[in-house]
């Protein structure tokens, strides 16, 4: 209820705000039109302006949704109002110059400078008006809504206890009912003696039989109803509804990924390793002649690794191991240095010469690109380890990193690689990554992996 009315808010205020910043773009071109200072250059067609606005118009807004400036309940101090908007307003001049400057545009850099000034005064204006007419008394009569609490006292309590002060603001509790042996009438009297807008029930520690009457009463009189399930809490796994049987259910996931961001993940995943794919094929040949010519075996080495919730798959690496490399597994194990279930050795003498130069810049990992295109891998998430690693973790949380698709490169490639050898910090930076998770995110991994495989940092 309170999410969906914050939201709406936050879209009406950007969506004004992007109006703003596009009339102060046009009136900042009409005052530079009309009444020309320094003597300077005659201004080009407005149409060229205009085509910019769109720019404008969406980077305002982004950038002030970037320093929290709508997230927030209430407006802040006026300043730290003012140091968001001015701060937003800056960059947003910065940014839309360095765009005209690619372009090689030459609309005037003036008309930016001057949308920014008027930009900022004009949203100020708009944030002191809409904190005006938030604090009146009439609005405060509209935005507040009177909550009927529905739950075992004690609960209902708690749960209070924990509203953020956003929330405290919206809701007047008006009474509390306690199900357990009441008679339907009861509530039904509170609903109409305080007119109650909303009514929340907690079902901690109450039965569906006691419940039922409730939502029927609300469900009569059109009551908004929220009902809190009060079985299952948690910072990790969200919460959404869903439907099954033509009912709904409260889905739990441990990635608060949307549906199309999943989606945008995959294309671009099949997309990335299709062209990579097919760029590489001169390297691809090459590599494979200098496994061949340098050492006995096959070119491709195949390993069982455990893929999305643990499915094995088989993975594909270039073969930077001597042929017989698993059987002589047992000759290094006592020089493993890794901390925990994963197996690392420096300078193993079961690598080959090539393999050495292809392990410390990740090439024997180039194969992969034909398992993201399989769908068993991505091109960013979690390193997929061997079977028997999987099978040795001490600590079932560890499985988490299990809940994505693996990946060709993570947070702990760009992070030193081999370079950690606490497996528990490894752990740490792929629950960072799921639990964070954004295209923006796995472009800056992709991003960081190329100057960390051309160097090699901590690849061995």
């Amino acid at each position: 209820m309170l999410t969906h009315h914050r939201r709406a808010r936050i879209r009406l205020l950007q969506a004004l705000d992007a109006g703003l910043f596009g009339g102060a773009w046009c009136l900042a071109y009409w005052l530079r039109a009309k009444f020309p200072l320094w003597n300077l250059s005659p201004l080009e067609p407005f149409p060229g302006y205009l085509a910019l606005a769109p720019l404008v118009m969406f980077l305002g807004p982004a950038l002030l949704a970037g320093r929290n400036f709508y997230a927030r309940p209430r407006l802040g101090s006026r300043l730290a109002v003012i140091n968001a908007i001015v701060r937003a307003c800056l960059f947003t001049v910065i940014g839309v110059i360095l765009c005209l400057f690619l372009l090689r545009s030459q609309l005037a850099r003036s008309v930016v400078i001057m949308t920014g000034l008027f930009a900022s005064v004009l949203v100020y204006v708009r944030a002191e008006i809409t904190r005006w007419i938030e604090e009146t008394r009439m609005a405060q009569d509209q935005l507040r809504r009177r909550v009927l609490w529905v739950g075992v006292p004690a609960e209902t309590a708690r749960w209070r206890d924990r509203l953020a002060a956003y929330e405290r603001d919206r809701l007047q509790s008006v009474a509390d009912y306690d199900p357990r042996g009441a008679a339907a009438a009861g509530f039904v009297a509170l609903l109409h003696q305080h007119a109650v807008n909303v009514v929340i029930i907690n079902l901690a520690g109450l039965a569906a039989a006691e419940v039922q009457p409730v939502l029927a009463a609300c469900e009569r009189e059109g009551v908004e109803t929220l009902v809190r399930a009060g079985i299952f809490h948690s910072p990790v796994f969200r919460p959404e509804i869903d439907h099954l049987a033509g009912e709904p259910v409260i889905s739990y996931r441990a990635q608060a990924a949307s549906a199309g961001q999943l989606l945008a993940k995959r294309v671009t995943d099949y997309l990335g390793a299709a062209v990579l794919l097919v760029l590489l094929l001169p390297l691809y040949g090459l590599i494979a002649a200098a496994i061949k010519l340098t050492s006995p075996g096959p070119v491709i080495f195949r390993q069982r690794r455990c893929g999305l919730n643990g499915r094995p798959f088989a993975m594909l690496k270039f073969r930077s191991m001597v042929s017989d490399a698993e059987q002589r597994k047992a000759e290094v194990a006592a020089r493993n240095e890794m901390k925990g279930p994963v197996f690392k050795v420096q300078d193993d003498p079961r690598v080959t010469p090539v393999g050495r130069f292809l392990r410390r810049h990740g090439l024997d990992e180039l194969p992969q690109l034909w398992n993201v295109l399989r769908g068993e891998m991505s091109l960013v998430g979690p390193r997929p380890l061997p079977v028997e690693e999987v099978h040795r973790f001490e600590d079932d949380a560890h499985r988490r990193r299990l809940s994505v698709l693996p990946g060709l490169t993570c947070l702990w490639q760009v992070s030193g690689r081999n370079e950690i050898d606490d497996f528990a910090e490894w752990v740490r930076l792929d629950l960072e990554y799921i639990d964070h998770w954004s295209l923006w995110l796995d472009c800056k991994i992709l991003l960081a992996t190329v100057p960390a495989v051309l160097l090699g940092r901590g690849g061995r």
